[in-house]
């Protein structure tokens, strides 16, 4: 009994050892997450102006895009505005005037867009194809007008003190918002060529079948060709359709010119380019006092009408070059028309095209518009006929190059 018990442990100062290593883990546990959350505290006292500032970069940047996008917007409305007025008037001083005013109610971030003289450049916008964006050239000494504005934003960005701040300190980095923005808007100063069908088949009204053996019913006794065309004819209606759209032209902002080929069986050129529209209407009104009729030779018409918008003596090299041709039935003899498609395509004309009664090859004329960057519009009676015309005229808008 006595070897037992000395060699059994004591169970007090093993119940106290235990307790006593409780005691210490429990006094650790209870230390760690004072200690970690103090870390963090500490970590977002160091972190917090470092975040601050990449926030207040951050809207400084933002804040700089969204400045520089409006600046463009300016821009755009400005030049635009200067080259309506300068296409009009060719005053430079008012084209200014007119680009201050649409900066003015066009302010940024509350701030007016300067623009000076030294801001405007007053040229020639070109290109040498329909598939071939606009150059813009100044003038030379030797150009007295040109057809195109260029508004670079140079008083904005050079300015002294800057126009715009940013929204918050940049803890004393050199950010300034000198936006230089771009652009150049291209007036539209167009030579126009009327292609137009006089062949027989113009001498009936639109309801009516043309028959080479049977006048037109509004054909007097004895009528024939040679003859005053008769009256509620295609070609009398056509006369009216181009005198609106040659007043439409007249009141727009832009500064067309006009000529006239005109095309049977046998085609003709019948008035150069010109700014004096009432010229169109006297020679559609003297082939109106003697109608000689004929087949129809479409490409004959384009050919001419393309040689007589190309005439250097008169043409403008700053021209958009625009065709509008209208037929009322089948070309019938003749070169083809598709065999212009490629010379009308190469001297940048772009090829509007009317079919006029249901007679027409509307499919055909829808392609050779197609081909050349235009479009075809098709007319049974009198009220369509001249809708199409005045369709066309507000197709040729002033375009925006840069």
């Amino acid at each position: 009994m006595v070897g037992d018990s000395e060699t059994t442990t004591c169970p007090s100062r093993s119940l106290f050892k235990n307790r006593e290593i409780g005691i210490v883990q429990m006094t650790l546990l209870k230390n760690q997450p004072k200690q970690r959350s103090g870390a963090v505290i500490v970590l977002l006292v160091i972190m917090l102006p470092v975040l601050l500032i990449l926030a207040a970069y951050v809207i400084n940047v933002a804040y700089v895009e969204a400045v520089t996008a409006d600046s463009q917007v300016v821009t755009d409305a400005a030049v635009c505005a200067a080259g309506r007025v300068y296409i009009q008037t060719g005053d430079k001083n008012a084209a200014l005037a007119a680009a201050r005013d649409a900066a003015e109610r066009n302010p940024v971030a509350g701030k007016v867009v300067p623009i000076n003289m030294s801001d405007l450049e007053f040229g020639i916008s070109l290109r040498e194809s329909l598939d071939e964006g606009y150059s813009f050239q100044p003038l030379s000494d030797d150009d007295e007008f040109g057809n195109a504005v260029r508004l670079t934003t140079l008083s904005l960005s050079n300015s002294p003190q800057p126009v715009f701040s940013p929204l918050f300190p940049t803890m004393g980095t050199n950010l300034e918002i000198r936006p230089q923005r771009v652009a150049v808007s291209t007036q539209s100063t167009m030579d126009v060529a009327l292609v137009i069908d006089r062949s027989g088949s113009m001498a009936y009204a639109n309801d009516e079948a043309p028959d080479p053996y049977v006048n037109p019913a509004a054909a007097p006794p004895g009528w024939t060709y040679g003859d005053p065309v008769p009256p509620n004819s295609r070609w009398l209606d056509l006369v009216a359709s181009v005198n609106a759209f040659n007043g439409f032209l007249a009141d727009s902002p832009q500064y067309e010119k006009l000529c006239l080929a005109t095309y049977s069986d046998n085609a003709s050129r019948d008035c150069d380019l010109t700014h004096t529209y009432a010229e169109i209407s006297n020679q559609l009104d003297a082939i109106s006092y003697q109608f000689n009729g004929g087949g129809t030779s479409v490409g004959y018409g384009l050919e001419h009408g393309l040689a007589v918008l190309t005439d250097a003596t008169h043409a403008r090299k700053f021209a958009v070059r625009v065709m509008v041709l209208m037929t009322d039935g089948h070309h019938n003899t003749g070169k083809s028309p598709e065999s212009m498609t490629y010379h009308l395509q190469n001297h940048g004309v772009t090829l509007f095209t009317i079919t006029f009664s249901d007679d027409a090859d509307q499919s055909r004329m829808s392609n050779l518009a197609n081909a050349c960057g235009g479009e075809n519009f098709h007319a049974t009676d009198a009220s369509q006929l001249q809708n199409a015309f005045q369709k066309i005229a507000k197709k040729l808008p002033s375009l925006m190059t840069q």
